[in-house]
């Protein structure tokens, strides 16, 4: 009977669990956040790239 009121009252496996849940939510985010604003990410930096490649070619 005690080790199964241990049991019951034993919250460290609750808490890894928790931990789990928002490492797994984190995750999520960064990979739509990253899936979201990479095409708009990569744009910027042609057009930077464009920019200084136009600049270096006409001698500015």
């Amino acid at each position: 009977m005690r080790s199964v009121r241990r049991f019951f009252n034993d919250r460290t496996g609750a808490t890894v669990i928790e931990y789990g849940l928002i490492a797994a939510l984190m995750s999520a985010a960064i990979i739509s956040g990253v899936g979201a604003f990479g095409g708009s990410l990569a744009t910027v930096f042609n057009t930077l790239s464009n920019t200084i490649q136009n600049s270096a070619a006409s001698g500015n």
